[in-house]
C-alpha cells in the first residue's frame, strides 16, 4: 500500500512531462572533432483508445495511459551516436504503479542517403498498411535501416522477440517488415506519383520442441497519388493489392488469401477526412496486422472462428492541434460499416504527445 508521500512523487513524476516546452530543436547535433555533444531530451504521450467493437472477429476494449521516454544522446563521431534512456509504458488499471519501466539503448549511423538504427529508439517507425503492422506506441525495437535516392526509399525492421528455450518449450519467433517505394524520376510536380512495395514476415519455430513452427509471410503494392494543393489541402489517394500465405502446414481454415485496399485522405484546414475500403478472402496477418481486417480470430496461438469474405468501410475524421512547438493534441473519430454482417461500429481516441529538449553540453576533449 502507498503512503501519501509516495503517490505525490508518483503523480508528480507521471505529469511532469506534459507541462514541457519544446525548443523544437534538431537532436542530431554533430560533434566538432574536438567536442562532443550531450543533448537530454523527453518523449513521451498520455492517450485513451476507446473501440465500441462488438463483433466475433475482434472485441472492442478501453485503453488509457502514458509512455514516458527520458533519453541522453550521445553523438560520438560523423553522423554516429549513441541513446541510453529509459521506457515506463503504463496502462490505467495495473495493480503494480510502477510496472513497465526498462532501461532503453541504442546506436545510430546516419548521413543523406542511409540509417541504421539497432536496440530501442523512438524514431524511424514503419509505415507500412495498417493491415500488415499496427504502430500502437511511440518506440520500437530491434534492428532498423532506410536507403533513401531522391523520392525513392527503402527501409526494414528485424525485431526478434523471443529465442528458443527447450527446457521451458519456448519457440523464437522474430518479425520481418520490408518498406519500400518506387517514384519514377522525370514524373509531374503537380502530382506525387509512387509505387509502393511492403513486405511484412511473421516466423515461430525451433527444434527440440513440440510446437509446430511455421512462417507467414504477406506482401503488398499498387499505386499511390498526391495532389499536393486541392480544394484547400493534400489529397492522397492509394489502391493496393495484398497477398499472404503461410509457409508450411498450421492448423488455420486457409493457408492462403488475397485482399484489396483502397484509400482516400483530405487534409482540409479545419479537420482531415479519410475514406477507405477494405475488401479480403481468407486474409490473414496474425501477430502483425489489426485483427479487424482479418478473416481469422486467434486465441492461445488457435483459430476459434473463421469468416472468409470481409468487406468492410471505414471513416475517419480527425484533428491535430499543436499549441506549442514540441506539443501534440490527436484526436480521431472512426466509425466503419460490416457489409457482410450489416454491422455499424465505431471508435475514437485522442492523444497527447510532447518532445521536450532539457539541456544540451558540449564535452570538450582534452588535448594530448
Amino acid at each position: 500500500m502507498l503512503g501519501r508521500k509516495e503517490v505525490r512523487l508518483w503523480l508528480l513524476f507521471c505529469f511532469f512531462p506534459l507541462l514541457g516546452y519544446s525548443s523544437n530543436q534538431d537532436l542530431s547535433i554533430l560533434p566538432s572533432k574536438r567536442s562532443t555533444k550531450l543533448v537530454c531530451t523527453i518523449r513521451g504521450q498520455g492517450f485513451i483508445d476507446n473501440r465500441e467493437y462488438f463483433n466475433k472477429i475482434m472485441e472492442g476494449e478501453t485503453i488509457f495511459g502514458f509512455h514516458f521516454l527520458p533519453n541522453l544522446t550521445l553523438s560520438i563521431a560523423q553522423g554516429m551516436g549513441l541513446n541510453l534512456g529509459l521506457i515506463w509504458e503504463k496502462h490505467f488499471g495495473d495493480i503494480q504503479p510502477w510496472a513497465g519501466i526498462r532501461p532503453a539503448l541504442s546506436i545510430y549511423y546516419s548521413d543523406h542517403t542511409t540509417t541504421f538504427v539497432a536496440g530501442i529508439f523512438t524514431e524511424h517507425p514503419p509505415t507500412l498498411l495498417e493491415p500488415l503492422y499496427v504502430a500502437h506506441k511511440p518506440f520500437m525495437e530491434g534492428g532498423h535501416f532506410k536507403l533513401v535516392k531522391n523520392k525513392s526509399h527503402l527501409s526494414g525492421w528485424l525485431n526478434w522477440l523471443t529465442l528458443l528455450s527447450k527446457k521451458e518449450n519456448k519457440p523464437e519467433t522474430f518479425t520481418l517488415h520490408l518498406d519500400g517505394a518506387y517514384c519514377p524520376e522525370g514524373a509531374n510536380k503537380s502530382i506525387n506519383c509512387t509505387i509502393p512495395l511492403q513486405l511484412a514476415v511473421y516466423h515461430l519455430g525451433g527444434q527440440g520442441i513440440v510446437v509446430k513452427d511455421y512462417t507467414l509471410w504477406c506482401g503488398a503494392t499498387g499505386l499511390a497519388l498526391r495532389f499536393p494543393d486541392s480544394l484547400g489541402g493534400p489529397i492522397d489517394g492509394a489502391s493496393y493489392l495484398l497477398l499472404n500465405r503461410y509457409v508450411k502446414t498450421i492448423e488455420r481454415p486457409f493457408q492462403k488469401g488475397w485482399a484489396h485496399f483502397h484509400t482516400i485522405n483530405w487534409l482540409m484546414p479545419l479537420l482531415g477526412l479519410s475514406l477507405s475500403y477494405w475488401y479480403a478472402h481468407n486474409f490473414s496477418s496474425e501477430n502483425m496486422g489489426y485483427p479487424l481486417y482479418q478473416s481469422i480470430r486467434i486465441e492461445d496461438h488457435k483459430a476459434v472462428y473463421y469468416e472468409g469474405i470481409r468487406s468492410l468501410l471505414f471513416v475517419s475524421i480527425y484533428k491535430d492541434w499543436t499549441p506549442y512547438p514540441g506539443i501534440t493534441i490527436q484526436a480521431l473519430i472512426r466509425p466503419y460499416y460490416d457489409f457482410k454482417n450489416r454491422l455499424l461500429e465505431y471508435s475514437f481516441s485522442c492523444k497527447l504527445a510532447y518532445a521536450l529538449n532539457i539541456s544540451s553540453t558540449t564535452l570538450h576533449h582534452a588535448s594530448g
